[in-house]
């Protein structure tokens, strides 16, 4: 029987906007300095190496399976869509009209709400022919990974994290200080390893095309990206709930907008190159670090700002991804 939480869990709000951030900070410094790969923190692209990961992570910390078998297909579905899908192409439509005459491929540019809903939705129809748990998670990590459609390697990259994150719900309460060093030494150890080449952006793992390096680098993008999100929710847990830090407490209220934030922040990015392209770009490596952080931060206040007028409008809501 599984645990049903009263409430929400503050520390995976929080951890998700972590996450958001970092992304939106990734994104605003490749329109700054107009590479794919910025550099920053003087890093070699570390942020790739979990912030997906850490998103994937936190929503397989709230999944309910009993639920998810309860509920019809269709309600389930159409919830899915309304919650996932319609926001996406809401805010796919404007990125699309702000890039034209550029062409967007629809389920990339929101790469990790597409992803979610498949694995939502896979793990849905699986669960009407498959009790064990156990056994349902690893045919549906399966299932997908054997999908020849080279639209899924990202998700067939992702739905392990998912399983992750559902599984650690129930080990939440085992992990302390020294779990959180455990982890966090581990990942500083596979770091040492880390190459951007590793990304699930220039070595998709695809079953027409396996080799030795493509499975080596979906087996080891998995390890970094579990060791790292475990080790960054632990320490989010032990600030939260075991210290009970009050400035952790401010941010969690904005926890229940990353959809809007994760959607919009492509748009506002979207403009910045635009900006960008015509004053130039910035190749100052500590200079990238400062300007990048602080618009970023600028377009989280933006984005949250604008949920909070968007989410009082009925027909706006499309774009929340909550009916109105």
């Amino acid at each position: 029987m599984e645990l049903i939480p009263p409430r929400r869990f503050e520390y995976i709000d929080f951890c998700k906007v972590f996450a958001m951030f970092l992304v939106t900070w990734a994104h605003c410094a490749q329109q700054l300095n107009g590479n794919p790969f910025p550099v920053l923190l003087i890093s070699k692209d570390s942020f790739i190496s979990f912030n997906m990961a850490v998103f994937m992570v936190s929503s397989g910390f709230v999944m309910n399976i009993s639920k998810m078998r309860e509920t019809p297909f269709v309600e389930f579905f159409f919830s899915k869509v309304i919650r996932l899908l319609v926001p996406m192409t809401a805010w796919f439509l404007i990125l699309s009209a702000i890039t034209y005459p550029k062409h967007i491929d629809y389920w990339s540019a929101y790469w990790y709400l597409s992803s979610l809903f498949v694995c939502l939705m896979t793990i849905k129809i699986m669960a009407y022919f498959l009790s064990s748990q156990l056994g349902l998670c690893l045919f549906s990590i399966l299932f997908l990974s054997l999908v020849p459609f080279q639209c899924f390697e990202k998700i067939c990259y992702m739905i392990p994290f998912l399983w992750v994150g559902y599984g650690l719900r129930y080990s939440i309460n085992r992990i302390n200080i020294y779990v959180a060093c455990l982890f966090s030494l581990l990942y500083v150890i596979l770091y040492y390893f880390w190459d951007v080449r590793y990304s699930i952006y220039l070595s998709p793992f695809h079953i027409c095309e396996v080799n030795i390096n493509s499975l080596f680098s979906w087996v080891y993008r998995f390890l970094i990206g579990t060791v790292g999100s475990i080790a960054i929710l632990s320490w989010i847990r032990i600030g939260i709930e075991l210290h009970n830090f009050r400035w952790m407490k401010y941010i969690v209220k904005y926890g229940k907008y990353t959809l809007v934030f994760y959607t919009m922040s492509f748009v506002l990015n979207a403009l910045l190159s635009k900006v960008m392209w015509r004053v130039g770009y910035i190749t100052s490596m500590g200079l990238l670090d400062v300007v990048s952080c602080a618009i970023s931060l600028l377009m989280m206040f933006i984005m949250y700002y604008s949920q909070r007028i968007i989410e009082k409008n009925k027909f706006l809501s499309i774009f929340t991804g909550v009916p109105y």
